[in-house]
């Protein structure tokens, strides 16, 4: 009997594990698929990231100024205004993790070019949920590096 409860605890380890690493990965592509919009220069590449239903709070200081919440057609207007006039030439993702279930937070690097045609490099905090069988965007946070 001892075994028995042995394996199932292995089992349940097994699959919280898995559930977490799948979690983490599908926040990790929804991540990268924002920066690869921004650096292609597309907001509207972000859609599929984008929520159905809610909306996305933005907190943005060079890329905006924006602050506040904003609906998916929203998100691409401001992203679509930004590069406009300015441009993101790189995005790196430094970390992603999740609690497997609800939340998944990426935290990235980029290098821009703002709108004054100053450069420099910003960090992007983004929060995700799930909606569905994907994560979507539901957070973008600006901050100086």
């Amino acid at each position: 009997m001892r075994g028995d409860v042995l394996c199932i605890v292995a089992a349940v380890a097994f699959t919280a594990g898995r559930a977490q690493a799948d979690a983490d990965e599908g926040a990790k592509k929804a991540a990268k698929i924002f920066g690869d919009a921004l650096v292609a220069g597309s907001a509207a590449l972000m859609m599929p990231i984008l929520p159905e239903h809610g909306k996305v709070h933005l907190s943005l200081a060079r890329l905006g100024p924006e602050e506040g919440r904003f609906s998916a057609n929203q998100v691409v207007a401001v992203f679509r205004d930004f590069l406009a006039s300015g441009k993101i030439t790189s995005f790196e993702i430094q970390r992603c993790e999740s609690d497997a279930a609800s939340s998944a937070l990426a935290h990235g690097r980029a290098i821009i070019v703002d709108r004054q045609g100053r450069g420099g490099r910003i960090g992007l905090h983004l929060g995700f949920e799930p909606e569905g069988a994907r994560w979507v965007l539901r957070e973008v946070k600006e901050s100086a590096e």
